[in-house]
């Protein structure tokens, strides 16, 4: 079933329990992982908890087509309601996904679990969108870039659980710089409100975000930037990867955003892979085709494949929820994860 754009934060927020299966997906990665982890966390108690959430990857369905229906037939061990996450770069690996919706469609498996699977940009004629687009038990979610509206929206639902608000020239002057992508645009956002004291923190007759603050907070992190940083990591070039980072954050550079822009270059990798590495694949990914950017992102896809890509991946995500649960200092947490990557980047090109 189709959901309406309009309609798309509400039915992962408040999820309806006939609902078992969800195709979350498009362009924007970050909104489609922000949705993906809403649901989550709307479907269980503890989203952290083990025995309750699943996670496989393409290559997991690649390498074990059964992986999925025992995930999705497995009891929990504790009680209460299970769920399992798939995560896409495209259509790779969504011939199990596809065989369990027409199961689910037919009535011959009525499962108890929840399935979500996250994927980046399908196209219409695409064998997920045509299974889940029709079907009468799961939804289709599909996730574009943010308009001046819901980029608003987003702004002022944050700033208003800190006791926050904006002031009309620092708001039109900012949002034209978190478009693009909703993970970055929060972390953003986020970067600002630490940046302004949290609701306790601060002087109490302190509660306006003027321009001031946006210039001395919230100046764009442009690609170069931030390709200084995630380059070097990628390639295993590991000295500089750590004066790189140590620099961007001198600078006033957010962890967190650097975090965000790694986890969108992984996924960049895997869109460009599964779409046959094409000059046409990388301009729809979104990167550049052309001159030292495009030779960089064609070594790094080069190392950084299959499960190799997939670990990746994960060590980001895991990285990203530990910032998120802990209150582990961001800085260090990405710092480390950069450095990792690095010194497994260097012993892939040897």
């Amino acid at each position: 079933m189709k959901v309406q754009a309009r309609d798309a934060d509400a039915r992962v927020k408040t999820p309806d329990p006939s609902i078992k299966a969800y195709l979350i997906y498009g362009p924007d990665r970050g909104l489609a992982h922000e949705r993906a982890s809403t649901l989550v966390k709307s479907v269980l108690e503890d989203p952290d908890d083990p025995f309750a959430l699943t996670q496989l990857t393409e290559e997991d369905l690649k390498s074990d087509p059964a992986a999925l229906a025992d995930a999705m037939a497995a009891m929990s061990l504790t009680g209460g309601q299970r769920l399992v996450r798939v995560r896409l770069s495209g259509e790779t690996g969504s011939g199990p996904i596809i065989d369990f919706i027409s199961d689910l469609e037919s009535g011959s498996v009525a499962p108890q679990t929840v399935l979500v699977v996250e994927s980046g940009d399908l196209t219409p004629r695409g064998k997920l969108r045509k299974t889940f687009e029709p079907a009468k038990n799961a939804y289709s979610i599909a996730c574009y870039a943010d308009n001046a509206q819901s980029l608003g929206n987003l702004v002022d639902d944050l700033l208003k659980g800190e006791n926050l608000t904006i002031a009309p020239d620092a708001r039109m002057n900012w949002l034209p710089r978190l478009e693009g992508d909703r993970a970055l645009a929060r972390g953003e956002i986020e970067k600002l409100i630490l940046y302004k004291g949290l609701a306790g923190q601060r002087d109490p007759n302190d509660n306006e975000i003027c321009l001031a603050d946006i210039e001395a907070v919230a100046a764009d992190q442009g690609e170069a930037q931030m390709d200084a940083v995630l380059e070097p990591a990628l390639l295993g070039r590991l000295a500089e990867a750590d004066k790189a980072y140590i620099r961007s954050i001198s600078a006033g550079g957010s962890p967190v955003a650097i975090l965000r822009s790694l986890q969108r270059r992984l996924d960049q990798l895997g869109a460009v892979q599964a779409a046959g590495g094409s000059d046409a694949a990388m301009a729809k990914a979104g990167v550049p085709r052309f001159g030292p950017p495009a030779n960089a992102f064609k070594q790094q896809m080069s190392v950084w494949r299959g499960r190799r890509l997939d670990h990746a991946r994960q060590l980001a995500f895991d990285a990203e929820r530990q910032v998120k649960r802990s209150g582990s200092p961001a800085e260090s947490l990405v710092s480390e994860l950069l450095l990792r990557l690095a010194r497994g980047a260097a012993q892939m090109r040897r």
